[in-house]
């Protein structure tokens, strides 16, 4: 029987994804009932005979999106925004907000266009050789592709950060060494060797015998990591030091 082995940064980024799934579905449902519900309003005060037609208009276009949300996050997993490589990736991710917004727009014409005369009795005319239409739609799918992919991005870095404080907290516990962070690189330092450590806004300056390392990190996260390799190291207000021996 063949063993499939799950990458951690990879089952980092599906529990992500499985929580900004259901941050999103709200997000998109609630904007889906407002312009629902406001373009609504402004037909009714005109006096329009369709005064329901946004709703059929708006639940096509915000059901397409929700349906095209997978192409962005497998755009996300297969060209990442990391630091080594988002120059490039960030091409590749314009090039295909083109193909986000050519199948949303070619989707909801097409549902609206079958679905206009059963429900409402009145085709609907889209405009599709108007390159002006094409350009005002892509102007807005621009910016939801921007939007999910932030979204999704962000979290998925709040949870590889946690994975990394997880792992980190466990070399502490098992190991008696801290992770350290520093110049895009990680160190692994012995808990006894540090000396004392002072926060410097975002970094904390960790001081050892041999160098100094300027750590991403809190002073609070640090004296953690310092509590769990159980080392005998004091924090007094924004310093952490060696205790002394009684």
């Amino acid at each position: 029987m063949e063993i499939v082995s799950t990458h951690p940064e990879l089952e980092a980024d599906r529990r992500a994804d499985r929580k900004t799934w259901l941050y999103f579905a709200c997000f998109l449902f609630a904007s889906f009932v407002v312009e629902s519900l406001s373009d609504q309003h402004v037909l009714l005060r005109t006096g329009d005979p369709y005064p329901n037609l946004p709703w059929l208009s708006q639940a096509s276009s915000h059901g397409v999106i929700l349906a095209l949300t997978p192409f962005i996050t497998f755009m996300l997993s297969r060209f990442p925004l990391t630091a080594e490589v988002w120059k490039v990736n960030l091409l590749v991710h314009a090039a295909a907000t083109i193909a986000f917004s050519a199948v949303h727009i070619l989707a909801m014409v097409a549902i609206r266009k079958l679905l206009n005369p059963i429900i409402f009795g009145i085709p609907y005319e889209f405009g599709l050789t108007d390159v002006s239409v094409w350009l005002y739609e892509f102007r807005k799918d621009v910016l939801t592709y921007t939007l999910i992919a932030a979204l999704f991005w962000l979290n998925r870095m709040v949870e590889q950060r946690a994975l990394d404080e997880r792992g980190a907290k466990r070399d502490a516990t098992d190991l008696h060494r801290l992770t350290l962070k520093s110049g895009g690189r990680s160190y692994f330092v012995n808990a006894p060797d540090v000396i004392s450590a002072k926060a410097a806004g975002n970094y904390v300056e960790v001081v050892t015998e041999g160098r100094e390392y300027l750590a991403r990190m809190t002073l609070t996260e640090l004296s953690r990591l310092l509590q769990a390799a159980g080392d005998r190291h004091v924090r007094v207000s924004r310093f952490v030091k060696v205790k002394p021996q009684s």
